[in-house]
């Protein structure tokens, strides 16, 4: 798989309270302080994740930080294809989230968005609100749902889907890591069997991306980009064009 990855703070935060997963490699506490952007290759198995930390200054940073190095030790098994290994990351990292905030009375969280590819395929897995999706038949699709009350919303009927991302209800996280035990709470979404033949490139970014971008927009610049280096470039330039108002955190992976 050829990858690329960028991480930026933005225009109106302080700090990043993103971070990634490119199997194995992560950003520090010292690099999450300054622009990020890596490409290169992993063999398959593999894993991809994005993750937005949540709780301002510091608490986001340390969520989305523990919840990476916690993937990072289950990485073994989750790349044999288990996703009881992924429950059991999950798991993890709510407990060890969990006790960060009793010991240092905070409250913090993160969302995980994350991709494992294997030989022929590839199984998509998710808590929160950051997005994956894949170029399909020339077009960018989303591949999965959102946890939010403005999601929840538009399921029930109450919400034109077109609004969604606007609403002051999308901010209202509905499921992510570090919530209080609940078997609904702690389970990823799970989105399996997805064959690269029909998904050439996939991206995954948190919503820094996503809600400063239509989707109109970030279809042209996945469709027209040569490479994945392009990719991430030209989405991250233009979130930030438009604003920079969140932290913003993208991967691209393009089957080779």
């Amino acid at each position: 798989m050829r990858f690329a990855v960028r991480s930026e703070t933005g225009y109106k935060r302080t700090n990043n309270e993103d971070n990634f997963f490119c199997n194995g490699i992560y950003m520090t506490p010292s690099e999450c302080d300054r622009p990020f952007f890596l490409s290169g290759f992993a063999e398959v198995p593999c894993i991809f994740a994005v993750f937005d930390g949540m709780g301002g200054h510091d608490c986001g940073e340390l969520a989305s930080l523990m919840a990476v190095e916690t993937l990072a030790e289950h990485a073994g098994k989750i790349r044999e294809g288990s996703c009881d290994e992924v429950d059991a990351f999950v798991k993890d990292a709510d407990r060890k989230l969990l006790a960060l905030m009793d010991d240092r009375g905070i409250r913090t969280g993160t969302t995980c968005a994350m991709c494992v590819f294997g030989k022929n395929f590839f199984t998509a897995y998710n808590l929160g609100d950051s997005r994956i999706y894949s170029v399909k038949n020339g077009f960018l699709t989303r591949i999965n749902d959102d946890h939010t009350v403005a999601e929840e919303m538009v399921r029930a009927g109450r919400l034109n889907p077109k609004y969604a991302d606007d609403s002051r209800y999308s901010n209202i996280l509905t499921r992510f890591i570090g919530m209080k035990e609940d078997e609904l709470a702690s389970k990823p979404d799970v989105y399996a069997l997805l064959d690269y033949e029909e998904n050439k490139r996939v991206l995954l970014c948190t919503d820094g991306l996503n809600k400063m971008l239509k989707h109109k927009e970030m279809n042209e610049i996945m469709k027209s980009a040569e490479t994945v280096d392009d990719a991430v470039n030209g989405l991250v330039d233009a979130a930030l064009n438009r604003g920079g108002k969140d932290n913003v955190t993208c991967i691209v992976i393009e089957w080779q």
